[in-house]
């Protein structure tokens, strides 16, 4: 095994890097056990209802993301292989990560009593039920954060038709809260929430929210001049140096919220990048204007809240046809403390984590000292998010992070394009569909100095 130490200046490669998509296409699944009935004709209604609702009811929904709706009992029964498929597969509902790793909020993994309620409805035939009858599955309600005040709002300013040239458009809507005189944010100011209001809802995938530097506003002006329209063409971030994530959403999620003492702060005179992934299968010629309500704190937190990457581009050379192509970056915390200027500062709460490859990725996992956090065997590009921790872990300046990442280069994983099966080649780090990154976005939690 190669291990490649980690570089101070690798982390600023978080200005231009990624697009992060933060899926979260269903509601928290409850970890009580539910009442399972045993020995019983399981019924639709009573039964299996609940269970669909609570997986399954954000993303298949009339013209929602999802290719088809199981909003009631005709729509089920007329997907029941589907289902059954993807639920003993483990492809639905979507959760990727594997039970090695810390706890994490929000878990949309499908409680094993769940599964075999549903799978066992199917496999007695999926009998509808009495209507009205008592279920007999309770799930309580996702937990949700209050909305996001909207002190300011970022809007793109005119509809967008999406592009119809692939299945996925990426798309990147400047927003300056400044005036033309005097662009940028007006003053320093320290998120705390917010919110994103997907306009279109059958092709908005995800959206992350950027914070651009005064010093890369004009080469983000230039990419948007550059290209009719609307905003302009980002597949793998904002495209543009100066740039840092703030806020990330997808299909199902709901207010991003910090806690009391906490924020991240957003430079004066910085402005905003919203990325747009629009998934068009179900595309139908209407357009897009999503907005995104933020709210900051009224005075400055006792804690920041920053997001930094755990990362080595240099190192990241996939040989053509390898099929278990492979990266391990090792980061002494230490260094992460010298990159954010932090001298008396001994240790960091690690908040979240956010993993990212590219469509070659196998699995990918991230680790404190011999501690797994987050790890995930069988990434999906589609389905990328931020995960949060239950419980913040502390990490210290003695203390090393680790990320491992495998990909597959072989003839049998590359892409068709334009009917043509492609060759395998040599692959680096770059922004492009057809290049690749091992990323670990994490968010850590630090006293404000």
């Amino acid at each position: 095994m190669t291990i490649r130490r980690f570089l101070p200046a690798s982390l600023v490669c978080l200005s231009s890097l990624f697009a992060l998509p933060f899926l979260a296409c269903t509601p928290p699944a409850n970890n009580d056990p539910p009442n399972d009935p045993p020995g019983q004709r399981l019924s639709y209604v009573q039964d299996a209802k609940p269970i669909v609702d609570h997986y399954c009811g954000d993303c298949h929904i009339k013209e929602g993301i999802a290719p088809f709706a199981l909003s009631d009992y005709s729509q089920v029964k007329g997907a029941a292989s589907a289902i059954r498929a993807s639920v003993e597969a483990g492809r639905m509902p979507p959760w990727l990560p594997t039970p090695v790793g810390v706890p994490l909020r929000y878990a949309r993994d499908m409680q094993p009593a769940h599964k075999k309620i549903l799978l066992d409805w199917l496999q007695q035939g999926a009998e509808p039920g009495e209507a009205g009858a008592t279920p007999r599955v309770q799930i309580p309600n996702a937990e949700r954060a209050a909305t996001a005040r909207g002190d300011l709002v970022l809007d793109i300013g005119a509809t967008y038709q999406p592009s119809t040239k692939a299945a996925d458009d990426y798309r990147c809507f400047i927003v300056d809260p400044g005036t033309p005189a005097s662009p940028g944010l007006p003053e320093l100011r320290y998120l705390r929430a917010g919110e994103v209001l997907p306009d279109n809802k059958a092709i908005a995938h995800h959206v992350v929210v950027f914070e651009v530097d005064a010093a890369h506003i004009a080469d983000a002006v230039a990419k948007d001049t550059a290209e009719a329209g609307p905003g302009y063409t980002c597949f793998g971030g904002a495209g543009v140096g100066g740039a840092q994530i703030v806020l990330a959403w997808a299909v199902g999620g709901g207010v991003n919220r910090l806690a009391d003492n906490q924020g991240t702060p957003i430079a004066k005179g910085s402005i905003f990048v919203m990325q747009m992934h629009y998934n068009l299968a179900n595309y139908r010629g209407v357009g897009d204007r999503t907005q995104t309500r933020l709210e900051f704190a009224s005075t400055p937190p006792e804690y920041l809240v920053r997001y930094l990457p755990l990362l080595n581009p240099s190192g990241l050379k996939l040989k053509a046809g390898d099929a278990d192509a492979k990266q391990v970056v090792v980061a002494p915390v230490s260094q992460i403390l010298k990159y954010l200027r932090m001298p008396n500062v001994t240790e960091l709460s690690i908040t979240s984590v956010l993993p990212h490859m590219h469509m070659l990725g196998k699995t990918i996992s991230t680790g404190l000292n011999s501690q797994t956090l987050l790890d995930i065997d069988r990434w999906q590009f589609g389905w990328q998010q931020t995960y949060s921790l239950q419980q913040p872990v502390r990490a210290t300046s003695s203390d090393l992070l680790t990320l491992e990442c495998h990909w597959d280069n072989s003839y049998a994983n590359q892409p068709t394009i334009d009917g043509q099966k492609q060759m395998p080649h040599d692959v680096v780090w770059g922004e492009g569909s057809g290049d690749e990154m091992c990323v670990s976005l994490l968010g850590v939690a630090l006293p404000r100095q």
